[in-house]
């Protein structure tokens, strides 16, 4: 089968991946602006395919129409703007550096972390020259270069496991995608011909309507930084405590969030507000009872009680279990392609073969697993933390992949799952600082490449013929990414010093990292009986949500809403995603699926103004020589 694709595709793709790689981080750790790559709602890679879309290639049609980029080079470029978005900041790169650098630097007689820390340490996991970590964190003496070597095996050694990392969840996503895709959506390239010279989508009037309404509202902020005098408009409307002031709500609002989830099931949108709200109920009534649970599980999962937590857990477990039970006769037909080469299914539209998934999974997951248990995380609880791990993957990529909604996270780090089940001894202090590490690929959870692809095989759908190149595509962007990314954080910190940067990425990502592991450590645990039981209710909860949902035609909650419904992430989203709801529940009652349709490129526009608006005033911010101009966290 002709590939479709061009070799203009892949040095265009490779080309922005590697400028992804270099200005997310960049933006974020220097021009403390925008935050481009910190979340699957990927706002990066929609302003650069904007910009690509919009005028590059128009200009290039314009010069010669066979210089332009075909629609199949188009995707290409697209899929691999999102890979190469999940490495840089949070994603892995930017948690990295911090963090294998910053348990030396700012160690200190208070925290007592060459106690706690230090004797426990594999040495490969962290650079062990003091000097190029004490550089890197206050900047170069005048006339000294940047002391690649003492970099060179640690990152070494964590490039090789995000390699295999990341070619694990690429097998995953080919697997499960058969079975996700009828219910996936990537709205962006899915309106239009992306491969006119301007498609009907950028045609439309209506949606730079909703283009215009973020974009100028934002000007009004990024001009509020320049000149004071002009009116702020602010992404923070308004907080508050609640329940004799011992539960703590934000009201906020992104434009773009509000576009994204004008494209999701109306069941889905309710479900997430409504058990937001029920958990925020649930907390001030346990708060003000005395009945809440002293726990603390980490301090991404500070916005709620443990038992919330624990009980989203409960809903997630079952939540991927139920849905790879669902799935077991396509994982049945997968093995019996990749074992026996069973003709009676065809793997022929997947990015690779079944075959190559599967023993490529199985290879990837035997490799982290051994890498794993040399940095010191102990046999016994090994198989829990990969389970939970892999769970965790598969939980947010088909939340954000297959119920379109625009960003989700775990409900808890994986890490303190295992804590909290288990206890501390079993673990012993070398595991515990093993699993500190393991922060820097199971913390955040809001971008990583499985999310990428899962949506980037419904985007490879469009494409007539071999879509197997696509695979080197992205093997290409990730290796850009990782390749710009590292360099770019290196020699600005190098330059700057890495304290006087962000201070969040550069110094509080590794504070807050040890600072978590540190309590454990210093305070032994036993497996939280508590825990186990708000697990277990929780997992009874989704159930009946999945029971009702099957049952009852009139069921007006999804189970997908209750296990993403806790969380900082979703505190943050709550009200957009109820504004969104609302608005299109208004729509569809008094004009149906026709207004529905019509009003659907403004709600796009929102989100490509507001992309369109953070990547704009990063370049003014650039040129101006300023930073602490942030316009949007999409």
């Amino acid at each position: 089968m002709k590939s479709p694709f061009t070799i203009k595709g892949f040095v265009v793709g490779a080309l922005f991946s590697f400028f992804m790689g270099i200005a997310a981080p960049y933006a974020v750790i220097v021009l403390q602006g925008s935050y481009m790559a910190i979340n699957s709602s990927s706002p990066g890679v929609i302003f650069l395919f904007f910009i690509l879309v919009f005028s590059i290639n128009v200009l290039l049609a314009f010069i010669r129409r066979q210089f332009a980029l075909s629609k199949a080079d188009l995707v290409l470029v697209y899929i691999m703007l999102l890979l190469a978005s999940t490495v840089p900041t949070q994603a892995f790169v930017g948690y990295l550096i911090p963090v294998i650098s910053g348990l030396y630097y700012y160690a200190s007689p208070e925290n007592s972390w060459d106690e706690v820390f230090f004797p426990h340490v594999t040495e490969w996991l962290a650079p062990q020259n003091y000097k190029a970590i004490k550089d890197l964190h206050e900047g170069l003496p005048p006339g000294e270069s940047i002391p690649w070597g003492a970099w060179t095996e640690t990152l070494g050694y964590w490039y090789v496991f995000f390699i295999a990392l990341s070619f694990m969840m690429i097998c995953m996503s080919v697997i499960l995608h058969r079975q996700w895709s009828a219910n996936e959506r990537l709205a962006m390239l899915e309106e239009g011909e992306i491969g006119s010279r301007i498609g009907p989508f950028f045609r439309n009037k209506v949606m730079w309507v909703g283009f215009a309404v973020p974009f100028a509202l934002f000007a009004l902020t990024g001009l509020n930084h320049y000149f004071p005098l002009v009116p702020d408009v602010p992404f923070f409307l308004w907080g508050g405590y609640w329940f004799r002031r011992t539960v703590w709500m934000i009201f906020a609002l992104s434009y773009a969030w509000v576009g994204f989830f004008y494209l999701v099931n109306l069941q889905i949108s309710f479900s997430i507000w409504f058990f937001f709200l029920l958990g925020k109920i649930q907390e001030g009534t346990f708060n003000i009872l005395g009945i809440s649970s002293s726990e603390q599980l980490s301090l991404y999962s500070f916005s709620q009680t443990a038992d919330l937590t624990h009980q989203s857990m409960g809903a997630c477990l079952v939540f991927v279990i139920y849905g790879l039970w669902r799935a077991r006769k396509h994982l049945g037909d997968v093995w019996r392609k990749a074992w026996r080469g069973d003709e009676d299914v065809d793997d022929r539209e997947e990015l690779i073969s079944y075959r190559v998934a599967v023993f490529g999974f199985l290879g990837c997951l035997s490799f982290i697993g051994f890498w794993l248990w040399a940095s010191g995380i102990p046999l016994i609880v090994l198989p829990m933390f990969l389970g939970v791990s892999l769970i965790f993957y598969i939980f947010v990529s088909r939340v954000v992949a297959a119920g379109g909604v625009a960003t989700a996270r775990s409900p808890m780090v994986a890490a303190f799952f295992v804590i909290s089940g288990v206890g501390t001894s079993i673990i012993g202090a070398k595991g515990l600082v093993a699993l500190t590490f393991t922060y820097v690929w199971q913390s955040e959870m809001r971008v990583f490449p499985m999310i990428a692809m899962a949506n980037s095989l419904k985007l490879a759908e469009v494409v007539k013929g071999n879509k197997r190149p696509i695979f080197w595509g992205v093997c290409l962007a990730l290796i850009c990414s990782l390749v710009g990314s590292t360099w770019i954080i290196l020699t600005t910190c190098y330059e700057y010093g890495g304290i006087n940067l962000h201070p969040f990425f550069m110094t509080h990502q590794a504070v807050r990292t040890f600072t978590d592991m540190g309590r454990p450590l210093l305070n032994p645990t036993m497996p939280d009986v508590r825990g186990w039981i708000f697990t277990g209710i929780g997992g009874i909860i989704q159930i009946a949500l999945m029971v009702g949902q099957h049952r009852f035609y009139w069921w007006p909650l999804h189970p997908l809403g209750f296990p993403i419904s806790v969380g900082w992430l979703t505190a943050q989203i709550w009200f957009s995603v109820f504004i969104s709801w609302l608005l299109k529940l208004f729509i569809l009652k008094y004009g149906g699926i026709k207004l529905f349709s019509a009003a659907r490129p403004f709600f796009l526009g929102l989100i490509l103004g507001e992309a369109t608006a953070g990547g704009f005033w990063l370049i003014v911010d650039w040129i101006m020589g300023e930073s602490g101009n942030l316009i949007t966290v999409m």
